[in-house]
């Protein structure tokens, strides 16, 4: 069975590196805590991207 990431998981994943994060600055770390947050904003992209391209989907749908 294949598992297909929507754009919820994409934020939720999102959230869990900004909280990785926030324990990496706690830590002192700051490299590591610039990464997390990197790969943050690709997963917020990402989600962001999927709904656009829903809503387009959608929308070329309702005009048909």
């Amino acid at each position: 069975m294949s598992y297909r990431c929507g754009a919820a998981d994409w934020i939720d994943l999102a959230v869990g590196r900004l909280e990785d994060a926030k324990r990496s600055i706690g830590a002192g770390m700051g490299p590591t805590a610039c990464d997390e947050l990197r790969q943050a904003r690709r997963c917020l992209n990402r989600a962001l991207i999927m709904v656009a391209e829903e809503r387009e989907i959608e929308k070329e749908w309702s005009t048909k």
